[in-house]
């Protein structure tokens, strides 16, 4: 086969080159090997080799670390547990003493507010026109008095103070005379006074009438009255003042108005209250003032009782 020279010039020229080209490659090779110098395969695979240890010390740190997590994790998951269980062993003696608590607390009695108690008296009757008209307002309220007698208006009007007695009313010793200048002058006069009202109110309403209050006319108030208070207390009986009044002894037909005002100011602030009023003939205001005053003390949670 025929090569034409141009061609074959051009073959020389290449198979020279590559020859040259992979006379210089074993050179370097040879020469590196002589120097201890690694090839470019060699250094790849030591770089390969060195990235895997890397690699390798990586995953040990790691696993490390890991492990060291974990471990705190466990610690700290223990110490939890420890503090849940005291919580759970303190809550039981926590609930027993509150339950403890409690169950004293359900003994004890319940506390009460204080009675409101109001004690409505009445001082020198009976008469004609104004007790029986008390005597009626009282039943219709269903509340229950004490009146404070007077000899002198008792003997006119025995049938009125029967009627109060045998209605559920107390009836108390205002003394026979109501005379302070007789009364007052010595300890002897004030006895024997007191003592004949006494006999006339068990000639009226028996023998069985037990005779215990006294209000003494003007009332105990005072160091002159000290004497008397004494020799009444001596003769085992109860001498009775009043902390409350509606003011109709401060003259005669005082006005309704006025007297209800009176018994609000002098009421008021006070859980036991006796009153003070009058059911002699003048006093027609007071069987006006009457009903007002029960319903106001009834709204402020007053309860009528008796003194005895």
């Amino acid at each position: 086969m025929k090569v034409s020279k141009k061609r074959f010039t051009t073959f020389i020229i290449v198979f020279s080159i590559i020859t040259f080209l992979s006379g210089i490659k074993i050179g370097e090779v040879l020469a590196n090997k002589m120097l201890d110098k690694p090839s470019n395969e060699e250094l790849g695979t030591k770089e390969v080799e060195e990235k895997k240890e890397k690699e390798v010390e990586e995953k040990k740190e790691k696993e490390v670390l890991e492990k060291k997590k974990e471990e705190s994790n466990k610690d700290n998951l223990k110490v939890k547990e420890n503090i849940d269980k005291s919580a759970k062993t303190e809550k039981p003696e926590t609930s027993k003493e509150e339950s403890t608590a409690k169950e004293e607390e359900a003994k004890k009695p319940e506390e009460k507010t204080e009675d409101k108690v109001a004690y409505l008296t009445f001082d020198d009757g009976p008469s004609r026109n104004v007790t029986p008209q008390i005597l009626d307002i009282l039943r219709k309220y269903d509340v229950k008095a004490t009146f404070f007698v007077t000899g002198r208006a008792v003997e006119n009007n025995k049938d009125i103070v029967s009627r109060a007695y045998s209605e559920g009313h107390t009836i108390g010793n205002h003394s026979y005379s109501h005379n302070y200048k007789y009364l007052y002058s010595n300890v002897n006069n004030f006895l024997a006074d007191m003592k004949k009202n006494e006999e006339l109110l068990r000639k009226i309403l028996g023998p069985e009438f037990k005779f215990k209050l006294v209000r003494l006319p003007g009332g105990s108030y005072g160091e002159k009255k000290v004497p008397y208070n004494n020799a009444i207390k001596n003769k085992g009986y109860k001498s009775i003042d009043w902390n409350a009044l509606t003011g109709d002894a401060e003259g005669h037909h005082v006005p309704k108005d006025r007297l209800v005002q009176k018994l609000k100011i002098t009421s008021q602030g006070k859980n036991e209250i006796i009153v003070l009023m009058h059911d002699l003939g003048t006093k027609e205001t007071t069987v006006s003032a009457l009903p007002e005053v029960i319903e106001y003390l009834k709204s402020e949670g007053y309860e009528f009782r008796v003194l005895n």
